[in-house]
């Protein structure tokens, strides 16, 4: 079930708890055993993990993304290939500058694609810190 939902949206990142969320009927735990065995078995990889650390997973598939880059949208979630010329670019480039051999397959780069670059940005509220919220109130810590 867990595949079947990853198989079906190819072009999304996903998070074990949006998963959890997805198919109720799995458990939390359930759900993160098994995206580490299909981890594993290379059918899904790891692409990073957000703000709250939560590790993100992409369905990879026999042969889907050989040869290929990716780029990550950190506001929807989806991904796309980075190929082709522009691709060899950034590889010499890497290599030309540091010194440094990408291996493609592994690499995932994160920004926002054109669809999210044209809305605001999403804003996450930090925590005041706590003498600030007691100094709104007259006292001091």
């Amino acid at each position: 079930m867990i595949l079947d939902c990853m198989v079906e949206n190819p072009d999304r990142i996903f998070k074990a708890s949006e998963l959890a969320q997805s198919l109720p009927a799995i458990s939390l735990s359930t759900i993160y055993r098994n995206l580490s065995r299909l981890e594993k078995a290379g059918v899904v990889q790891i692409v990073g993990a957000e703000e709250n650390k939560e590790l993100q997973y992409r369905y990879t598939g026999p042969g889907r993304c050989q040869a290929k880059m990716h780029l990550v949208c950190k506001e929807c979630g989806k991904f796309f290939h980075l190929d082709g010329p522009a691709l060899k670019m950034l590889q010499l480039s890497v290599q030309r500058v540091n010194g440094f051999e990408l291996d493609q397959q592994q690499s995932v780069l994160l920004g926002r694609c054109a669809g999210c670059a044209g809305r605001p940005r999403r804003r996450i509220r930090s925590p005041r810190p706590r003498k600030q919220i007691f100094a709104r109130r007259g006292k001091d810590l």
